[in-house]
């Protein structure tokens, strides 16, 4: 437990943020010089670790952060390693660390098989590249962390169900056609998969595999959830440096965990009544949310971006990559990041049940927790529509969730946003407000007051630190 009983925050100061020249510089290049100048820093970075200039980089991944795969020369005796080259102000170097850290102490304490930091030549976790007169400017200076890990080897475990790069072809194939045309097929299409999927009775599409999956996930969740009780307090001052995932993550005025980027801005895509819909959403939202509260027994250190895509599977288990996020959040938004990009799905309960009863075998939860799970679904949603705004046109191509995000790609996933929060609306808007922690005990409790939105729309139809050694691995 932390050491205070409740974590206070704020639901109205905005969040101040500012942005580096650099950083603003680095926005305005084109994606190719992007990519390369990454390139650059990791190139420059292989010494800190002890790997030669011959060594192989290839980009895997490039949305906040760049990573890469290094392969060594054959004859060198190093392992294959895996480097991160960060984003600009996001998280500084202490704050980085503490994720590092958080690693550590899961690799010595659980069964979690993970990607464990490495320390540079110099004994450091966290090292920076300096690059003086940056994009040919002699006035910006840019300082970008970098940080390597064991090389963990599998393939993002896949739902056989999940439809998204499908989805991405089909929307890609209507890009071609007019904006005119296309935003409202996109948006048609948006419709009709929401009623096909909500009306009538389904069975899951789920297999053996697929339920074992989510179970996995649930238990990985909690997992994470017991042992930060244990680690956490001695750190949290350090964490609380980190962008928390709270209200203002998702719903910050000025500045939230999305770059900045608000559903509200965003007419191209969303219509003002999709807008509104969802306005309704989140003052329904961050009613029960002031009422279910951040006392410790709810709100605590979480990765905050459990998705399978964050996994890998190597046949016998599933690594967990990805703390880039974690910080402090309601413990429910990791359930919720489980499903991220699939709440549309008719048998949502059905895999919410596997995630459940994966969690409840580790941790176990109070009924107000699994209650409100819709709420943190739904806000976690949000965020994800308002990250795809940010990242349109700026992802590295790729498979899966590595597609390009198009126009259509955003507005298909803005519309089932709306729907969503229409129907979150629809269901919760006459339900009494969450107890606080306290007051719930070992029975379901609630506080007899009404939400303050309580209109309702009608849904549309619709530790030691190991250093890179030929046996330094990921177990």
């Amino acid at each position: 437990m932390r050491d205070e009983e409740t974590m206070v925050i704020d639901y109205d100061e905005p969040r101040k943020y500012t942005r580096s020249g650099a950083q603003l510089r680095f926005n305005d290049l084109p994606f190719a010089r992007q990519e390369a100048h990454l390139h650059d820093v990791a190139r420059r970075a292989l010494p800190l670790w002890g790997y030669p200039d011959g060594s192989t980089l290839r980009l895997l991944n490039l949305t906040e952060n760049a990573t890469f795969r290094v392969d060594p020369p054959h004859d060198s005796g190093l392992p294959r390693i895996a480097m991160r080259v960060h984003r600009l102000d996001y998280a500084d170097r202490d704050s980085i660390e503490v994720e590092l850290r958080w690693l550590l102490h899961l690799n010595e304490t659980t069964d979690l098989r993970l990607a464990t930091p490495l320390a540079s030549t110099a004994g450091n976790l966290v090292e920076t590249i300096l690059t003086n007169h940056m994009y040919d400017l002699a006035d910006i200076t840019e300082n970008r962390n970098v940080v390597c890990f064991s090389w963990v080897e599998g393939t993002a475990p896949l739902d056989s169900t999940d439809d998204t790069e499908s989805m991405s072809s089909l929307l890609a194939a209507l890009g071609t056609a007019p904006d005119s045309l296309t935003f409202p097929l996109v948006r048609g299409a948006a419709a009709i998969y929401d009623v096909l999927g909500h009306r009538g009775n389904h069975r899951s599409a789920m297999n053996d595999s697929d339920r074992r999956l989510y179970r996995r996930l649930g238990e990985i969740a909690a997992v994470l959830r017991r042992n930060q009780e244990e680690w956490a307090p001695s750190h949290s001052s350090m964490i609380s440096k980190r962008a928390s995932w709270d209200w203002q993550a998702a719903f910050g005025p000025q500045w939230n965990n999305y770059y900045g980027s608000h559903y509200w801005d965003c007419s191209s895509t969303l219509s003002r009544h999709d807008v509104e819909a969802i306005d309704r959403a989140r003052r329904l939202m961050r009613g029960r949310l002031e009422a279910y509260g951040t006392s410790s027994g709810r709100y605590g250190l979480i990765h905050s971006d459990l998705r399978p895509s964050n996994m890998l599977d190597d046949g016998t288990s599933l690594a967990v990559l990805d703390f880039d996020d974690c910080a402090y959040g309601w413990y429910m938004t990791d359930i919720a990041g489980i499903v991220g990009f699939m709440e549309h799905r008719p048998d949502l309960q059905d895999v919410l049940a596997e995630v459940l009863g994966g969690y409840e075998s580790v941790w176990p939860l109070d009924p107000v927790e699994r209650a409100e799970i819709p709420t943190f679904i739904l806000m976690r949603r949000v965020g994800l529509f308002q990250s795809l705004l940010y990242h349109m046109h700026n992802t590295a191509p790729g498979s899966n969730e590595g597609a390009e995000i198009s126009p259509e790609l955003v507005a298909f996933y803005g519309k089932g946003t709306a729907m969503l929060a229409r129907r979150y609306c629809s269901e919760f808007g006459k339900r009494p407000k969450p107890a606080p922690e306290s007051a719930t005990g070992d029975t379901i409790a609630t506080i007899i007051t009404m939400t303050d939105d309580a209109t309702t729309t009608p849904p549309e139809p619709t530790a030691s630190v190991p250093t890179p050694t030929s046996t330094t691995r990921a177990a």
